[in-house]
C-alpha cells in the first residue's frame, strides 16, 4: 500500500499546483474528499496507523476549529475553515507510510512541478496586474511555491549534477522574477547566502554554474517583460514606507486588538474577514490578515496558535537532532538534507508571516511533508504504529466516510451556490433563483446564499419594477443578517432596501 500513499500524495501535490493551491472552497473540498476517500482505503488495507507527536498536535488544532464553531461570528465561514484544515488530517495519515525513498522520490518531482508552472504561466500569460500567477492565482503564493522548487532544485543539482536541473533552475528564476514579490526575493537572497554555509555549495565551479542559470533566468524574464531594468525598479521599492509594508502594519495591528478580546477561543474560522469593520484604524477590506501567525489565533485562540507554534517546534527540534546525529566519520553528504530541508521550512515558515500563504492547503502540506521527512529519521520508539482490529478498524473507517459523506454535501452545496452565482451574472435570473434555493436548503446556515438571494430578487425588481421583489430581497437579507449580525456587507444592504420602502 506504500505505492497507493506514494501516488495519492503526488497526484495531490500536482493537481494543487494546477488548482490555485487549493485556496478556494471548490478546490479544497473536493481534495479533502480525494484524501478522506484514499485515507479509508488505507485503512481497511493495513488495519493501522503510524503515529507521531505531529499527529496529535495537527489533530488537537484541527478540533479546534470545529470547537470554534460554537463561538463563531460566521458558521458559514468557520464550517469551511474547519473542513479546510481537516483535509490536512487524512494527508498526514497518508503521508507518514511512505519510506525515506518515497519521499526524496517525491521532492525529485519539485524542479520539474516548478518549471512547468513557470513556464505554464509565462507561456499563457497568466498574469494580474503585471504580475506572474500562473496555475496558483496569488503572484506571492506562486513565488513561495517557486522558491520551495528552486531550493529543492539546488540540492539535487548539487548532489546529481544532472543537466535538467540546470535547465529547471534557469525557468524557475525566471518565473520568481516575474512574480515581482519582493518579500520571497528576499527571502530568496538570504536562502542563497545560507546555503555558502552548506560545504558542498562552496565550490567555485558550482557557485559560477548556479550564478549563469541565475543570471539566464533574468535575461529571460527581462525579454519576456520586455524591459531589462524591470528587476532594479521593484528592488527600489524595498523599504519599509512603501503602502503595502504600512497597510500590512494596519492590519497586524488591527489584528491584535481583536485578538486580546477573542484571546482564548478566538472569533471562529474567518471571524476577521466579519469582524474587521469594527477595529480596523483606517478604511480598507482584506478577506485575510496578511500574517499566518495572527489568523490563526484570530480564529482559534491563543490554544491554537500554540499548538501551531509546537507543530513549528517538532519540525526544528528533529530537524536539529538529525543533524547532530550525522557523525563526523559518516559520509560527506550525511548532514547536506537536513541543513537543506532545514532551510526550506525556514523559508516557508518566515513568509507566512508576511502573507496568507498557509491558508493554501497545497503550501501547508508542503510544510507537512519536510516534517514527515525529517520524523522519517525519528528513533523508531518515538513513532507508535497503532493497530486495530476487525471492529475498530470498521468504527474508524465509518468515521472516516462520515467525514467523506458531510465534505461531499458541503460540496455540493457550495457547487450549487457558485452556479447559481455564475447564472444570475449572465443574467438568468429566474434559474438562479431556483439553484440559490436548493443550496439554501442542502447549508441553512449559510448566510450567503441568502445575501445571495436577496441580490436576485433585487436585479428582478429592477428589471420588473415589481415592489414585491424588493420585498423579497428584504426577507432574505434580512435571514442573512439574522446568521452573521455582525456583517457590515449584509446590514449594508438591508438599510438600503428598508429606506426604498420609506421613499
Amino acid at each position: 500500500m506504500r505505492n497507493f500513499a506514494y501516488m495519492i500524495t503526488v497526484l495531490f501535490l500536482g493537481l494543487g499546483m494546477f488548482t490555485q493551491g487549493y485556496l478556494y472552497e471548490l478546490n479544497y473540498l473536493f481534495a479533502g474528499m480525494g484524501l478522506l476517500a484514499a485515507a479509508v482505503v488505507l485503512t481497511l488495507k493495513q488495519r493501522q496507523l503510524r503515529l507521531h507527536l505531529g499527529h496529535f498536535l495537527l489533530g488537537g488544532l484541527v478540533l479546534l476549529y470545529w470547537l470554534s464553531l460554537l463561538v463563531a461570528v460566521d458558521k458559514e465561514k468557520a464550517v469551511l475553515e474547519a473542513v479546510r484544515m481537516t483535509a490536512m488530517l487524512p494527508f498526514a495519515l497518508i503521508s507518514t507510510t511512505l519510506s525515506k525513498d518515497q519521499m526524496q522520490r517525491i521532492f525529485r518531482w519539485f524542479p520539474y512541478a516548478g518549471a512547468v508552472v513557470a513556464g505554464v504561466g509565462i507561456a499563457g500569460g497568466l498574469y494580474r496586474q503585471g504580475r506572474l500567477e500562473s496555475t496558483i492565482g496569488y503572484a506571492n503564493a506562486l513565488a513561495v511555491c517557486l522558491l520551495v522548487c528552486l531550493l529543492m532544485t539546488l540540492l539535487f543539482y548539487v548532489s546529481e549534477g544532472r543537466k535538467r536541473d540546470f535547465v529547471c533552475m534557469i525557468i524557475q528564476s525566471a518565473g520568481l522574477l516575474l512574480t515581482l514579490s519582493r518579500s520571497v526575493w528576499v527571502l530568496w537572497a538570504l536562502s542563497l547566502g545560507c546555503l555558502l554555509f552548506i560545504k558542498e555549495f562552496r565550490s567555485k565551479g558550482l557557485l559560477l554554474k548556479i550564478g549563469a542559470a541565475h543570471l539566464t533566468g533574468y535575461l529571460l524574464a527581462a525579454i519576456v517583460k520586455g524591459n531589462f531594468l524591470f528587476f532594479w525598479s521593484r528592488l527600489q521599492t524595498i523599504q519599509p514606507t512603501t503602502s503595502e509594508f504600512r497597510l500590512r502594519l494596519v492590519y497586524w495591528k488591527d489584528a491584535l486588538a481583536m485578538l486580546i478580546d477573542h484571546l482564548w477561543l478566538g472569533a471562529g474560522g474567518g471571524g476577521w474577514s466579519v469582524l474587521q469593520a469594527y477595529y480596523q484604524s483606517e478604511p480598507y477590506y482584506v478577506r485575510f490578515v496578511h500574517n499566518h501567525y495572527l489568523q490563526l489565533a484570530v480564529d482559534v485562540g491563543l490554544p491554537g496558535a500554540l499548538l501551531f507554534g509546537g507543530i513549528v517546534l517538532l519540525f526544528y527540534v528533529k530537524s536539529s537532532r538529525w543533524l547532530l546525529s550525522t557523525k563526523p566519520t559518516a559520509s560527506a553528504w550525511a548532514d547536506f538534507w537536513p541543513k537543506g530541508l532545514m532551510l526550506i521550512g525556514t523559508v516557508m515558515l518566515l513568509h507566512a508571516g508576511f502573507d496568507f500563504d498557509f491558508s493554501f492547503v497545497l503550501v501547508i502540506a508542503l510544510l507537512w511533508l519536510l516534517i514527515e521527512r525529517v520524523m522519517a529519521e525519528t528513533p523508531v520508539e518515538k513513532i507508535w504504529p497503532v493497530k486495530f482490529k476487525a471492529i475498530a478498524t470498521s468504527l474508524l473507517s465509518a468515521g472516516l466516510v462520515v467525514l467523506l459523506a458531510c465534505t461531499g454535501w458541503l460540496a455540493v452545496g457550495k457547487a450549487m451556490q457558485t452556479k447559481a452565482q455564475n447564472e444570475a451574472a449572465a443574467g438568468e435570473l429566474e434559474t438562479a433563483l431556483h439553484h440559490t434555493a436548493k443550496a439554501q436548503k442542502m447549508m441553512p446556515w449559510a448566510a450567503s446564499t441568502y445575501y445571495d438571494m436577496a441580490k436576485i430578487y433585487v436585479q428582478l425588481g429592477n428589471q420588473t419594477k415589481d415592489p414585491s421583489q424588493y420585498q423579497s430581497a428584504l426577507i432574505q437579507i434580512e435571514q442573512a443578517v439574522s446568521r452573521v449580525p455582525q456583517e457590515e456587507l449584509y446590514r449594508t444592504l438591508e438599510i438600503e432596501l428598508r429606506k426604498s420602502f420609506k421613499m
